[in-house]
């Protein structure tokens, strides 16, 4: 694990982007709780707070993809310094016009133009990685950029919730608005950010959504996010009918710890399974470990469950990062990971608005079933559409199969016999293949798993890995057979 951290940050530029990226999109895990605490303080109104933070999530999610497109065009610098220095006057004048007494629409409308305005920190970064990383360091680096967004997320409402309560909620607004433009221009400032230039050729027609098969991949995105909002809504209402309001934020933060755990896990091994392949087990492993905190109806084991249905939240994400950037058309990089922060800000709204619905009916198990379906959906879109969301020309030699020698064109029993399911015959349905792949996965993850060499700990990872790909190429087996 540590070779591959050495030799990412061996590159110079690659610590000092990876924290000003972490700095620059802190405000991001600070402004929901920020403006919510400083909205009802000054209203006295759940309601008008609700409005504007979801105001303000709405715009960011709509307006974000627009400002990728700019920094395709003109740059990072000037289009992140520029949002941030509007977003940060328009945070004071929100405090400002609040306080004073204005109408509920005007807060909300100023907290709309303010998350309009939001920085696209996480797209610009993502799309420097690739300027100094390749193969499977790249892979790490995406890993790792997942996994310290959980940072954000941890450390973010922390710090609201501390000046909200030795200063005022308005400090914390205010706060939100002194860390976006000092965080911006440590990011902005950085050699790497400077120094990458706009694409000035021709852009794909219609930006990056041009691209059918990055749609595909987006879809998918969209229904793994319903598991994020679905929990986030979950674990605080069993935490309520358990009667422990208390202990919300601890299971919060143990989900978010569980996802940088298989986070740093993930991004230090080398992966066999193709990129594509692995995303659609990760998706369905997912789902299998949030699925007991369905069943659970007393505390204590939700602590433990809940790190467990995190475990693979960063690892999903770095697969989604991993393809976005493959897939985006040339000239739109950053435009599309803006689409895919949009991506997930929509499934994790709905997954919270249909998870809080079913709570009140159900109860928390509901919110946890729905989470479930939803990933479970995208991992069956990701299984079907495999091909279409596998990049053609993986970049760094994404794809692990590009390290595979190719089977000669001329030659069939020798080669059969050598390589067994691997390579069934190009006389075969689809669907055969798909499902002898799957029988040969299964019975090499039932193999590792008999195993009880020492040697072999190292491979535990991998025989849930296998037995995960072996269930997804027998569902795509499925899908094909009905084609």
């Amino acid at each position: 694990m540590i070779a591959r951290y050495r030799a990412l940050f061996s590159t110079p530029g690659v610590g000092r982007l990876l924290v000003s990226s972490v700095v620059g999109r802190l405000p991001s895990g600070m402004f929901s709780l920020a403006i919510l605490l400083f909205v009802h303080g000054s209203t006295n109104s759940f309601l008008a707070a609700g409005v504007a933070v979801g105001a303000f999530s709405l715009a960011g999610a709509l307006i974000g993809p627009l400002l990728g497109a700019q920094v395709d065009r003109h740059g990072q610098t000037r289009v992140l310094l520029g949002a941030a220095l509007t977003q940060a006057g328009l945070l004071v004048g929100l405090v400002l016009v609040t306080q004073g007494g204005a109408p509920v629409v005007a807060t909300v409308a100023l907290a709309a133009l303010a998350g309009g305005a939001l920085p696209p920190i996480g797209g610009c970064v993502r799309a420097l990685w690739p300027e100094v990383a390749q193969g499977e360091e790249l892979q790490t680096a995406y890993a790792l950029d997942a996994t310290t967004q959980e940072t954000i997320w941890t450390l973010g409402p922390l710090l609201v919730g501390l000046t909200a309560g030795f200063v005022s909620p308005a400090a914390g607004v205010l706060l939100c608005a002194a860390l976006t433009v000092s965080g911006t221009l440590f990011f902005a400032s950085s050699t790497l950010s400077r120094g990458w230039r706009a694409d000035t050729g021709e852009h794909a027609r219609g930006g990056a959504l041009g691209a059918a098969n990055l749609r595909v991949l987006l879809y998918t995105v969209v229904f793994a996010g319903v598991v994020i909002g679905a929990v986030e809504v979950g674990l605080p209402a069993l935490a309520v009918q358990q009667g422990a309001r208390w202990s919300s934020g601890p299971l919060l933060a143990l989900f978010s710890l569980g996802s940088m755990v298989g986070g740093l896990v993930y991004s230090a091994r080398s992966w066999a399974l193709p990129i594509a392949r692995r995303y659609s087990a990760i998706l369905m492993a997912m789902a299998i470990a949030v699925a007991p905190l369905i069943a659970v109806h007393a505390l204590a084991p939700v602590f433990a469950l809940s790190m467990l249905a995190g475990l693979c939240l960063a690892p999903m994400i770095s697969c989604q990062f991993s393809l976005v950037g493959a897939l985006a058309p040339e000239g739109t990089v950053t435009e599309a990971f803006t689409w895919h922060r949009a991506a997930t800000v929509a499934g994790m709204a709905g997954g919270s608005a249909l998870g809080g619905s079913l709570i009140d009916v159900h109860g928390p198990g509901g919110a946890f079933a729905l989470g479930c379906v939803g990933v479970a959906a995208a991992a069956m879109l990701a299984v079907v559409a495999r091909r279409r969301i596998t990049p053609a020309a993986a970049p760094g030699a994404i794809e692990s199969a590009a390290r595979e020698p190719a089977l000669p064109a001329t030659t069939e029993g020798p080669v059969l016999a050598e390589t067994g399911m691997r390579a069934i015959g190009s006389r075969l349905p689809a669907s055969v293949k798909l499902a002898a792949e799957a029988v040969r996965l299964a019975v090499e993850a039932l193999s590792l798993a008999a195993e009880d060499s020492p040697a072999y700990t190292a491979e535990r990872p991998a025989r849930v890995m296998l037995a995960a790909e072996a269930v997804a190429l027998a569902a795509e087996a499925v899908a094909q057979s009905a084609v």
